[in-house]
This record gives structure tokens, C-alpha cells and sequence, in this order.
């Protein structure tokens, strides 16, 4: 399958579709099998309990007008 990317693990590149990295092991299904790629956190891009964001992102607050 001619998927060759850099590895995570140790960015040798490596076909993906092997699945595992010859250099250091590192396991693309495992990576992929802890959803979300193992970024996910509790509450994270929920709102806060009065409905605000807490400050982070989105708004244009300090930015001036646009031109």
C-alpha cells in the first residue's frame, strides 16, 4: 500500500501500511486504537458550566477593527 510516512516514534520513514515501525516499533493500530489519537481530555471543547469559553479562544477581544 504505498503509505510511506514518517514515523511517530522516531520520524525514520516507514510504510504505514506494515503497520509497525522496523527502526523502533512503534505500532501505528495502537496509536490509532486509543481514539482520537490519545488526545482526547475530559471536557475539552465544552463550554464551561455559565455557558462562557473560560477566555480560551474564539472572540475578537483586543484585535481593532478589521480592514
Amino acid at each position: 500500500m504505498n503509505t510511506e510516512n514518517a514515523c511517530l516514534g522516531c520520524g525514520d520513514p516507514f510504510d504505514w501500511g506494515e503497520g509497525e515501525c522496523p527502526a523502533c516499533g512503534w505500532d501505528r493500530d495502537e496509536w490509532a486504537a486509543k481514539g482520537r489519537h490519545g488526545l482526547e481530555k475530559e471536557g475539552h471543547g465544552e463550554p464551561d458550566e455559565d455557558g462562557g469559553t473560560g477566555g480560551a479562544g474564539g472572540g475578537m477581544g483586543g484585535l481593532g477593527p478589521i480592514r
